[in-house]
């Protein structure tokens, strides 16, 4: 019994820790892509780079935010391995009619999703989401399991969780 409360009393504090440490990295991240957002749109509407210049920007910031996350975070990975895995989930979209990321990559973090989650949305989420709704058609309605991974494994809110089932309902319309 005592080893027990030994535990818990190391543990806990651990574990709150880390917690408060990916809502700070959250927040910072967040607030990071709303600035270069600002400045890149300004850009765009001052004429002085194109809407596909702009694109590539946002897909370069996300490439060194993650970078950045993954070395701050002690996780590094081998470059080929993540490379694979960007490669695997463009093909999935690839065989849904989706060439360019870009565009549903920026509409999540403009609605608040981190670079940290944007894979575990767009990956094992989204697709299943997509996979969903087109094989139901208009009866579609977001399992609770998906619902609860959105919320409590990678932490999104239901506005966040609200706006990854809208977009892959009208995914999963266009592609039927």
């Amino acid at each position: 019994m005592k080893n027990i409360i030994l535990i818990l009393l190391l543990y806990l504090p651990l574990v709150l820790g880390a917690q408060n440490l990916l809502e700070k990295s959250r927040v910072e991240d967040r607030a990071i892509w709303v600035g270069f957002q600002e400045r890149i749109e300004g850009a765009v509407e001052r004429g002085e780079i194109t809407r596909e210049q702009a694109g590539e920007r946002y897909a370069e910031f996300r490439r060194r935010m993650a970078q950045r996350n993954d070395e701050n975070l002690g996780t590094r990975r081998e470059n080929l391995n993540k490379h694979e895995q960007s490669t695997d989930l463009a093909e999935q979209y690839e065989k849904l009619g989706i060439s360019n990321l870009n565009r549903i990559k920026n509409g999540l973090m403009e609605n608040g999703i981190t670079n940290n989650q944007l894979d575990a949305v767009m990956g094992a989420g989204m697709l299943r989401v997509i996979r969903e709704a087109k094989a139901e058609g208009d009866d579609f309605e977001m399992n609770p399991r998906i619902k609860n991974y959105f919320q409590d494994r990678i932490g999104l809110t239901q506005e966040q969780i609200q706006y990854v089932e809208d977009i892959s309902v009208r995914i999963a319309r266009r592609v039927r």
